[in-house]
């Protein structure tokens, strides 16, 4: 504001150093440029309800100026994604682990997660999910982390899942075709599933326990305790999804869909 007031200022210098007939050229010009911005001013000060804050507008926070900013916000707010992303990664993958130690004979834990992926013909939008995290036991593979898988790949999984439960499978008697065979390309041939819900009752995904061939799954009480682990362990993993970029719409799956 003060460089403006100095430039009418030095303006006006100039007008009254001047010769009669080109002050009197300039001045027509000049009063209709200073109603122009005092009508512009006027203008924004008149939207913004303050005298302070319309020439603010009018003159410093012009739309560049704010298109920058706008700019730097949300590079600034993809640096902050990014990190909380990795940190998130990480934690997850520290509990996985931790699973993975507990479960006796495990092969690998993968995460699987749920979200609204990809709109149908119809437009409605078809549940999906994707395998995002996974850690494996020495000698054994995570495997492929696949995204925009069916949801309907689990649909044996998701009565047990949407109750809160853990369910305990064979591979071979698995009757979706596809998620069978991914499960074999692992070399998995048993399996316990559990479910990721947060606080507000939403179904984020499962944790999956893998057993391949000649591992020995565990049988009875320590196969009720492994559970009784898991689902402390879900728990945390539901938590730190939770801290995860917001998606574009409310992802996982509640209690009354």
């Amino acid at each position: 504001m003060l460089d403006i007031v100095r430039l009418i200022r030095s303006v006006l210098e100039m007008l009254l150093s001047l010769s009669q007939p080109l002050r009197v050229m300039l001045v027509q010009p000049l009063v209709t440029v200073s109603m122009l911005l005092f009508l512009y001013a006027g203008w924004h000060v008149r939207d913004e309800g303050s005298v302070i804050a319309g020439l603010r507008v009018a003159f410093v926070d012009t739309r560049a100026y704010r298109a920058e900013r706008l700019r730097d916000l949300e590079s600034g707010v993809l640096q902050i994604q990014l990190h909380q992303a990795a940190q998130t990664d990480r934690l997850i993958d520290r509990l996985l682990q931790t699973l993975l130690e507990q479960a006796p004979n495990a092969s690998r834990v993968r995460l699987d997660v749920f979200h609204n992926g990809v709109l149908g013909v119809t437009g409605t939008a078809l549940l999906r999910y994707d395998v995002t995290n996974g850690v494996a036991a020495r000698g054994h593979s995570v495997g492929n982390l696949v995204v925009n898988r069916q949801l309907s790949d689990l649909s044996g999984l998701l009565p047990t899942l949407l109750a809160g439960k853990c369910q305990v499978g064979v591979v071979a008697q698995e009757p979706n075709v596809d998620f069978r065979s991914r499960l074999e390309e692992l070399g998995a041939v048993s399996f316990m599933a559990c479910p990721v819900v947060d606080v507000l009752d939403r179904l984020l995904g499962t944790v999956l326990v893998q057993w391949d061939a000649n591992d020995g799954r565990p049988q009875g009480d320590a196969m009720q305790a492994l559970m009784d682990h898991a689902k402390y362990i879900t728990a945390q993993i539901a938590s730190a999804l939770d801290l995860r970029t917001p998606l574009p719409f409310p992802y996982g799956i509640g209690a009354d869909d």
